[in-house]
């Protein structure tokens, strides 16, 4: 092979190298979620899947811990805007719902909170149990779009965004 022939396929070899490596890059550093927890106020949560044979529960768990805690964080907050923002974006009625939200369990958010995920009964579906500190109990229900998890609150349809 002449050097040249070698040279351009070196380049070649060295550029896709490059393009490979900065997407990767690119990609590990992305945020998929629209939503981040804030510096305060501090939440007391702690996740776990319920006992189960199946692995979906723990991977669901996993995956949705940080929608939980900035759900956390947001009662506590009580700011309905930025509660429904965590919302699904399909459904309608999320501030009214978030309201509601926060006049239930705004007050006990501050406390320590335990999520226990259910075993997912369809993918992009889970339920979660929140158990506050004062006994009482809320339930959730979360929908997965393009890889985020977001509260159904509000009214809309949870597979049908």
């Amino acid at each position: 092979m002449p050097r040249t022939a070698k040279a351009r396929w070196l380049i070649a070899v060295v550029v896709a190298l490059c393009v490979v490596v900065g997407a990767l890059v690119w990609w590990s550093k992305r945020d998929a979620a629209p939503y981040a927890l804030r510096d305060t106020p501090e939440v007391h949560l702690t996740v776990r899947a319920a006992t189960s044979t199946y692995p979906e529960a723990e991977e669901v768990a996993r995956e949705a811990e940080l929608l939980l805690q900035v759900y956390i964080q947001r009662l506590q907050d009580g700011d309905a805007k930025d509660l429904a923002d965590i919302g699904a974006p399909w459904y309608t009625g999320r501030e009214a719902a978030a309201r509601d939200l926060i006049s239930k369990f705004g007050a006990q958010a501050g406390q320590s909170v335990e999520a226990v995920v259910a075993d997912p009964v369809t993918p992009g579906l889970a339920s979660v149990e929140l158990r506050y500190g004062s006994e009482s109990r809320q339930t959730l229900d979360l929908t997965r779009d393009d890889g985020v998890w977001w509260l159904a609150i509000g009214n809309g349809d949870p597979v049908n965004p």
